[in-house]
C-alpha cells in the first residue's frame, strides 16, 4: 500500500507544516492540491514555488497534485470559464513536472444549470480532455480523471460514463473516490472495482458521514468492504487520505489533525496489510 493524504484536511497551515504534520502521523507522501492557499496566493513568484520544491522534496515517498478544481468547470457554458479550466490545468502540469510529482487529478466537467449534461457539454469537455491529455504525454506525466459526486448534472458519476471517456483517451489514467461512488450505492462502488482497477492510479478514501462525503474512515467503517475489495483487486497505486475538516462538530488543532490521521492511517494499514503479517 502506497499512503497519502490530500493537503485539503491541512487547509489552514503553510505548506511546510502540513508537510510536518504529515511525517508526525507517519505518513510519507502527499498529494497536494495546487489551490491550497499557503502556495496558491503566490503561485506566480519564483521564491514560493522553489520553497514548494524544496518541501514537497523532504517528504520520502514523494507526491502526487490534484489541478485546480475551484470555480472551474471544463464543460462550462460560458467560454470563458471553460477556456481558464483548461489554462489552469496545463499551468498545473507544469507544476507537477517542476515538484516531481508521480500523477495528476482533475475533475470532469458538469453542465452549467442543474440539468443532464448535453452533447454539447460532453464535447467541451472531451476538448478539455484531449488538449490537457497532449501536454501530460509531452511531459511524460500521468494525467488521471477522478469520478464525480452523482447529480443530475454531473458526468463520469458511474461506470459506464467512467469507461467510455477512458476508452476515448487511451493512456488516461483513473483517480477512483470512493465514498463518492458509495454515496450512489455499495453496489456502484464495487463495480467502479470490478470494471475499473485496471486504470486506477489513485484511490480517495473516506467515508460518508451525515450524507456528505470525506469522513475519516476509521470513525465510520462503512467501507471496509469495499476496501478490501479494492485490495483483493490487486490495486498497488496511491492510497490518499481525503478528509474535510468541516465534517467536525468542533475546530481540530493540530495535534488533533496529527491524532486523526495517524488513526486512519493505522485503520487503512490494518486492512491493506493484513495478510502480509499473517
Amino acid at each position: 500500500m502506497k499512503l497519502s493524504c490530500a493537503s485539503l484536511f491541512l487547509w489552514e497551515y503553510t505548506v511546510y507544516d502540513i508537510v510536518e504534520i504529515l511525517l508526525d502521523a507517519g505518513i510519507k507522501r502527499v498529494e497536494l492540491w495546487a489551490e491550497t492557499p499557503d502556495f496558491w496566493k503566490n503561485r506566480n513568484d519564483a521564491i514560493t514555488l522553489a520553497a514548494l520544491e524544496e518541501t514537497i522534496s523532504i517528504m520520502p515517498e514523494g507526491c502526487t497534485l490534484h489541478a485546480p478544481v475551484l470555480d472551474l468547470n471544463p464543460a462550462s457554458i460560458n467560454d470563458n470559464v471553460h477556456e481558464v479550466t483548461i489554462r489552469e490545468t496545463l499551468w498545473s502540469l507544469d507544476l507537477a513536472k517542476n515538484i516531481g510529482a508521480r500523477a495528476v487529478t482533475i475533475h470532469p466537467g458538469r453542465r452549467t444549470v442543474h440539468r443532464a449534461p448535453t452533447n454539447e457539454d460532453w464535447g467541451k469537455f472531451l476538448e478539455y480532455l484531449k488538449v490537457c491529455k497532449e501536454k501530460a504525454d509531452r511531459l511524460n506525466l500521468c494525467l488521471s480523471l477522478e469520478n464525480s459526486m452523482p447529480g443530475v448534472q454531473t458526468m463520469c458519476s458511474t461506470p459506464d460514463e467512467m469507461k467510455s471517456v477512458l476508452t476515448k483517451f487511451p493512456g488516461l489514467f483513473f483517480t477512483f473516490d470512493v465514498v463518492h461512488a458509495f454515496i450512489q450505492s455499495p453496489q456502484i462502488a464495487m463495480s467502479f472495482i470490478n470494471e475499473l482497477s485496471d486504470k486506477m492510479i489513485n484511490v480517495h478514501v473516506g467515508s460518508p458521514h451525515n450524507g456528505k462525503p470525506h469522513y475519516p474512515s476509521h470513525r465510520k467503517k462503512k467501507m471496509g468492504a469495499i476496501l478490501r475489495a479494492l485490495k483483493d483487486s490487486g490495486y498497488e497505486g496511491d492510497l490518499t487520505i481525503e478528509i474535510d475538516d468541516q465534517r467536525y462538530s468542533r475546530p481540530l488543532s493540530r495535534e488533533d489533525k496529527v491524532i486523526e490521521l495517524r488513526e486512519e492511517r493505522e485503520y487503512l494499514e490494518e486492512i491493506f496489510d493484513q495478510d502480509r503479517e499473517k
